[in-house]
């Protein structure tokens, strides 16, 4: 068993603040159904021809998507680092074309159930490429970019700022506690339910995440490598290339530990910065 000596100040509430940021953008988004409500009115006068509201509003019902999947898009987003311009861009594409997807089926259900089904998919996802495919590619791109260049680098100077760093960490080994110095660990690899601490000569099972355990320590030291392991940068004595974009580290201990190439650029990054070379 192993025990985290903490830092007790609290941090800043960013899920709060996010569900305040979504609260805010549904009232924002009914404005705007209202809004364009209202423009299909003038519309209408100005052509001369008669305005339905049911049938108005039926065809708006594409705002209403945006709030449950910009809140599955930022839970996916807390789990991932956007270190390059495709993952971003992935990001952006896969809520696009999932809204663009979902909308026709929606809009159908509630035709059936409120409008004796007089339109068709077909219509719905004409209409949705036609007039709405730049506003929901705005406010997909919009959210990542923020999220990549304001709220992720908010969050980071958060924590950073309320709990610093651990230093040590107590190990409960049977009857005897152990205070390990967090500067000996040399890497911290993931087995689910538990992670595993690797010093030089000794290993310690632990239950909890990497995930968890990674915001308690500092991340210029302790870097990820791989989806299943963090190393201690400061323990690194090398790394060579396998050819294919990852790498083999090679620890002070002369454990070699595998660099897939999704983290290596911020690996070579903090590298360089930690032993100030130039790659």
């Amino acid at each position: 068993m192993v025990n985290t000596i903490a830092n007790n100040k609290a941090t800043p509430n960013l899920s709060g603040n996010i569900g305040k940021l979504l609260f805010v953008l549904s009232g924002v988004f009914l404005f705007i159904v209202c809004l364009t409500i209202f423009q299909d009115f003038l519309e209408s006068k100005r052509n001369g021809y008669n305005f339905y509201f049911s049938e108005s509003i039926l065809f708006k019902t594409i705002w209403f998507l945006f709030i449950p999947i910009l809140t599955v898009l930022y839970k996916k987003l807390k789990n991932e680092t956007l270190n390059s311009y495709g993952k971003t861009a992935v990001f952006i594409v896969s809520p696009i074309v999932v809204h663009l997807l979902i909308f026709p089926f929606v809009a159908v259900a509630f035709s059936m159930l409120f409008y004796e089904g007089r339109y068709d998919l077909y219509k719905f996802y004409s209409y949705s490429l036609s007039h709405d495919l730049y506003k929901v590619v705005m406010v997909y791109a919009t959210f990542v970019v923020g999220y990549k260049y304001f709220l992720k680098h908010t969050r980071d100077i958060y924590i950073g700022v309320s709990k610093p760093p651990l230093d040590t960490i107590v190990v409960n080994n049977g009857k005897e506690n152990v205070v390990v110095k967090v500067e000996d660990i040399t890497h911290i690899t993931s087995d689910s339910p538990y992670i595993t601490f690797h010093l030089k000569d000794i290993k310690y099972l632990h239950s909890e995440t990497l995930k968890s355990i990674c915001d308690k320590l500092d991340k210029n030291v302790f870097v990820r490598v791989h989806k299943s392991t963090v190393v201690n940068i400061t323990k690194v004595r090398s790394f060579k290339s396998r050819l294919n974009g990852d790498y083999d580290l090679q620890l002070e201990d002369r454990e070699l530990v595998r660099l897939s190439r999704t983290y290596a650029p911020d690996f070579k990054k903090r590298f360089s910065i930690n032993h100030r070379v130039n790659l």
